[in-house]
């Protein structure tokens, strides 16, 4: 067995701590343990102070240097690609193909961001009064606390981290407990492409942890990926002290399936969505919503095609789906599954609890004939679990995708362009997909949602200037 024994790193030092917490392989609990130590307030006022330190020299490096070392990041990510993508795969369990993906998904994330901090645009406008003009600038916000979870872990952490830099911020970083040891790989990166040390401080440990990053004076703004319950907390440890907030939190993706779309592609897409990567994405689908003249059709080709699916060793290039993250995860899923399978009505057609898995591996499992106040209607399912809605024509269709508090990603399968820009203007969603799995996301464009899914400013492209810098307006007079 391989043991990995992590340290928090500020101020560009690792600092050590007494081991608390652990993670194994999922997979295969005797090939790896990592231990983790948990940052108390102390050691977070720690990371806050070197990363206030340093934001009085990195805002003031230029963009040029800022955008170097983002390059540098990405080229250092690409370069180590195998092995974080292994660490990735043993670690949390995610297939080598779903690992190998996001590594490259976050080279490219810093990559785009070392282009950002190149393109800070301003404006200059005439003023209303003669003789003066106007100028908005837009500055970094200051020392941003990041919260980010273990189905990304290295995609993500990018995705808050190098649009920070790129502004001119500095960063406090908590990762999961869960892929320590993957947020631990790409801080060595980052410390290794020349960021100003304390620029990016990771601090380790659980939930203690993270409410102390919020309930730090020096935190300037908080963001976060995660749970309901805890972005709640992050929102109003945020509102307490009237700092900007930004949180993702999940949603209860619907894909709707009219009858005159292709059964077979939409079969694929919501395979893709529900079961790929065990279910553990935030965009993932888990209410399969099909029009009911096609019911039966698509409902026979799914199960179908989930009992094709290869589970096993995430390390095996011809596994499709690996185990859950950890023995909680696997506890809580069989929990919610269980409830579904209790409820009346829904009837399950494929896999279920009563099918046994070894280590943290759970059965894709598919119900039909849910309805709009089943379980699975209601609360996100982190899993490889979905259920059929049947709906008799689109209108219906529509009300039962927008029936939910949350409002992440969205899809519909059709032929119809009618329907493509109806959906496109009507669903309560951030995300729209049409004839494409709910998951599944660019790099380079907003990600967010509407209701319950997300609070604040969209993160990713263009569009995370908003949240990591202030704009500033001058007016001026010769």
């Amino acid at each position: 067995m391989q043991i990995i024994h992590l340290s928090h790193h500020i101020g560009g030092t690792d600092v050590s701590g007494t081991a608390v917490l652990q993670q194994q392989n999922p997979a295969k609990a005797d090939d790896l343990q990592i231990t983790i130590p948990a940052a108390d307030a102390n050691v977070v006022e720690q990371a806050v102070t070197a990363a206030k330190a340093a934001f009085a020299v990195f805002r003031d490096q230029g963009i040029e240097k800022r955008a170097d070392a983002l390059a540098k990041v990405q080229q250092l990510i690409v370069q180590h690609s195998d092995e974080l993508s292994q660490l990735i795969t043993r670690e949390t369990g995610k297939t080598f193909a779903d690992s190998k993906g996001e590594v490259g998904r976050a080279a490219r994330i810093f990559g785009f961001f070392a282009g950002e901090a190149l393109r800070i645009v301003g404006e200059r406008l005439e003023s209303t009064r003669n003789g003066a003009m106007v100028e908005v600038e837009y500055a970094p916000v200051g020392v941003i606390g990041q919260i980010t979870p273990w189905n990304f872990p290295i995609a993500i952490p990018a995705w808050k981290i190098a649009p920070a830099l790129a502004f001119g911020n500095t960063v406090v970083w908590k990762p999961s407990e869960i892929s320590s040891a993957t947020a631990a790989r790409l801080m060595a990166l980052i410390h290794e492409a020349g960021v100003l040390p304390g620029a990016v401080n990771m601090v380790l440990g659980g939930g203690e942890t993270g409410a102390a990053i919020c309930a730090n004076a020096g935190i300037d703004a908080l963001s976060f990926t995660g749970s309901q319950a805890t972005g709640k907390k992050v929102r109003l440890a945020a509102m307490e002290r009237a700092i900007p907030v930004q949180t993702e939190m999940g949603g209860v993706n619907a894909l709707l399936v009219l009858a005159d779309a292709d059964v077979d592609a939409a079969v694929e897409n919501a395979l893709n969505g529900a079961f790929f990567a065990a279910g553990e994405r935030c965009t993932a689908t888990s209410r399969i919503v099909v029009e009911q003249a096609i019911a039966d059709e698509f409902v026979s080709k799914l199960v179908a095609r989930i009992k094709q699916l290869k589970l096993g060793d995430p390390l095996d290039a011809a596994t499709q789906i690996g185990p859950l993250a950890s023995p909680n995860q696997k506890a809580l899923i069989s929990g919610q599954t269980a409830k579904m399978e209790q409820y009346p009505g829904a009837q399950l057609v494929c896999g279920g609890t009563a099918v046994e898995m070894p280590a943290c591996f759970f059965a894709p499992t598919l119900f039909d004939h849910a309805k709009a106040d089943d379980p699975i209607a209601l609360e996100e399912i982190f899993g490889p679990v979905a259920a059929v809605f049947r709906v008799k024509d689109y209108a219906e269709g529509l009300a039962m995708v927008n029936n939910s508090r949350f409002g992440l990603s969205a899809g519909l399968c059709t032929n119809s362009l009618k329907y493509a820009e109806h959906f496109k203007r009507y669903a309560k969603s951030g995300m729209i997909m049409i004839n494409l799995p709910t998951a599944g996301i660019d790099y380079h464009v907003p990600f967010g949602g509407v209701g319950a899914s997300s609070y604040g400013a969209r993160e990713q492209g263009r569009a995370a200037k908003a949240f990591y810098t202030v704009a500033k307006t001058t007016y001026l007079k010769a």
